[in-house]
């Protein structure tokens, strides 16, 4: 009687409704089961991706290092020692003349307080306002040499030498305009069609007193920087003779990239270029910061005689066993425009 009772009840045992829901089951297992192994792989795949390309990033940041240490930083040559600038800046330290930057790359909203105004001629303001870089680099460098002068961001198209030049002649016309005094440029050297057209641009600038530093422009008004080399003929980078030469090495700013080349250099290479800190582009602020300085003297000279004054009162040098001509000593050249107001 017991054992009918519980062979009747609900909870007793059928087998054969385990063994539908098992084939159910095996049949959902192969209908789906190919997906849940691509998700198992792709999970596998991704954690091993993960755990190398960590690994790596170690490996790559263990290669630069936290700090970069130079024997005898302290003791190197730079551009004061080099230019004779502390005792200049003792007399005048550019009070009063606005210099124009003509670059891209300002920052000119995280730096407003190093400039005193500015304009932008490019397709981009992000290029101006935001990004901080060249045109930054080129106004700190200036900055360093004449601090009391008025520095003008005046930011340029950089995509192709079409749209440079016709910005850089806008930005010309504007310094016109605005009465400024001196206008640095520090990018690549133009071809003869787009030369031709800011020459005239330059040409305006120049009878209106401004006195214009541009690097690889061959133009015979403009003061042609370069570094400490000797001139030996005319060639694509430099078409004519420099009319003074500037120390080209800056030391505010190191690319990482260029420091691992030099670290891995040849001694000889590293002894004669020191690459880290190689800048061309830096000879031209640092002589439109000298021009500001003797324009903080006597700001009626025509561009020609500020240029003579450089040339007259510069010296000849051995560099690194190179003779190297038209050293600028910016303080000869301001105690010669002072003595002769």
């Amino acid at each position: 009687m017991l054992r009918n009772t519980l062979i009747k009840t609900d909870d007793t045992l059928d087998v054969s409704d385990i063994s539908q829901k098992f084939k159910k089951e095996v049949i959902v297992i192969k209908k789906y089961g190919w997906l849940l192994i691509i998700v198992i792989i792709l999970s596998v795949g991704f954690n091993v991706f993960l755990v190398t390309y960590i690994g790596k990033m170690k490996t790559e940041e263990a290669k630069y290092p936290n700090s970069l240490i130079f024997k005898n930083a302290n003791s190197r040559d730079t551009i004061f020692s080099m230019h004779n600038i502390k005792k200049a800046q003792q007399i005048t330290q550019g009070k009063g003349i606005k210099v124009g930057v003509i670059d891209k790359f300002f920052g000119y909203n995280k730096h407003s307080d190093l400039y005193s105004g500015g304009m932008d001629f490019s397709k981009s303001s992000n290029s101006f306002y935001e990004i901080d870089e060249h045109g930054y680099w080129m106004s700190l460098i200036l900055k360093e040499i004449a601090p009391k002068a008025d520095l003008y961001a005046l930011n340029i198209e950089w995509e192709d030498e079409n749209s440079k030049v016709e910005s850089m002649i806008e930005a010309i016309n504007w310094a016109i305009k605005n009465d400024i005094d001196v206008l640095t440029y520090s990018s690549s050297k133009f071809s003869e069609e787009n030369k031709q057209r800011l020459d005239n641009a330059v040409k305006r600038a120049i009878e209106h007193n401004i006195v214009t530093t541009f690097i690889h422009y061959s133009y015979g008004e403009n003061i042609l920087p370069d570094g400490f080399f000797e001139y030996k003929g005319a060639t694509d980078y430099n078409r004519r003779e420099p009319d003074i030469n500037i120390y080209h090495f800056d030391y505010n700013v190191l690319f990482i990239k260029n420091y691992n080349v030099y670290n891995n250099g040849y001694s000889e290479e590293k002894e004669k270029y020191n690459p880290p800190y190689v800048s061309i582009s830096s000879t031209s602020p640092v002589t439109a910061g000298f021009v500001a300085l003797l324009k903080s003297i006597n700001n009626n000279l025509k561009p020609s005689e500020y240029k003579n004054i450089l040339r007259d009162t510069s010296k000849d040098i051995n560099y690194d066993g190179e003779y190297c001509p038209r050293v600028a000593d910016i303080y000869k050249a301001v105690q010669y425009i002072s003595n002769s107001k």
